[in-house]
């Protein structure tokens, strides 16, 4: 009986200690309160501001003047006259024509600017010969334009003019056309037309195209929109209309039946048309107004 009451005292005292010892390992664990608040995350805004207030800086700077090289390239027309066709034997229209050319320029405060150029384009006559199947034939100059050129920019509402930005400009120029007075092309052509049953008539035909032995020139006038690309480059985009002033390319018809010369005919060009292009500039000096205040927005 002694032996069962200690046990029972043992057993009572054993699961008294494992109940707290219970309790000092698994705590009772209390329901956490959901929190709605937005987190915003850290995110590094240094290269962005900064990059805004260099952009902020440039494109507020006041500029005094610059100097720039260009560089073009161009497609356009140019046209060619024909004082006489011969009957309808031959005739002559515009030519398609591209070339390229080099520039400095130096702009003043962002309002006014000059430019020389120098430019490889060709002045074109086109003879083109009616029969059943009609031959043409395209001849052209020296390839050699120099024009000097100012320019303005157009201001819209209250830009500062000071500040070099994207922006409109329309310019006029005047140029020469140095010309060799060589020969460029000699042709010959023959032929036959019936006459009657039993004869016929011999036709030839000379043509002789040469520069002219003296220095011609040239007017124009340019609309171009200038995109500013970066620091130091632009990017124009333009339209320009030219005007000859003297032939500077001339073609010497001749006109024979059965040997005996009965029509001469001329075809001239002086590089009247229009033209298409894109210029690529790169600033080779930047003159900044001292009493200009550099904003950073």
């Amino acid at each position: 009986m002694k032996t069962i009451y200690t046990l029972l005292v043992f057993t009572f005292c054993a699961s008294v200690v494992f109940a707290q010892n219970e309790d000092y390992y698994n705590p009772v664990t209390k329901p956490v309160k959901e929190s709605y608040e937005p987190v915003t995350p850290l995110v590094n805004t240094f290269k962005t501001k900064r990059e805004k207030a260099i952009f902020a800086k440039y494109s507020t700077e006041k500029i005094r003047n610059r100097w720039y090289i260009g560089f073009d390239g161009f497609i356009g027309t140019d046209k060619s006259t024909l004082n006489n066709n011969f009957d309808g034997l031959v005739d002559t229209k515009s030519a398609s024509r591209s070339g390229y050319s080099a520039s400095i320029g130096w702009v003043n405060q962002e309002k006014w600017g000059v430019e020389v150029e120098y430019a490889r384009s060709p002045i074109h006559n086109t003879l083109i010969i009616n029969n059943s199947y009609p031959l043409e034939y395209k001849m052209d100059n020296d390839k050699n334009n120099i024009a000097f050129r100012a320019k303005r920019r157009i201001l819209f509402g209250k830009s500062n003019a000071l500040v070099r930005r994207s922006a409109f400009w329309i310019g006029a120029g005047a140029g020469i056309v140095p010309n060799s007075g060589k020969q460029k092309d000699f042709m010959e052509f023959e032929g036959y037309l019936r006459r009657t049953r039993f004869t016929n008539d011999t036709l030839y035909l000379s043509s002789d195209t040469r520069t002219n032995s003296k220095i011609t020139g040239f007017a124009d006038a340019t609309a171009e929109y200038v995109i500013r690309v970066a620091k130091a480059f632009d990017l124009s985009f333009y339209a320009r209309k030219r005007w000859g002033l003297g032939n500077s390319l001339s073609t010497q018809l001749d006109y024979y039946v059965n040997k005996v010369q009965t029509q001469t005919a001329m075809i001239k060009a002086d590089g009247s048309g229009l033209a298409f292009g894109i210029s690529l500039r790169y600033m080779l000096h930047i003159g900044y107004d001292d009493g200009g205040k550099h904003e950073l927005e």
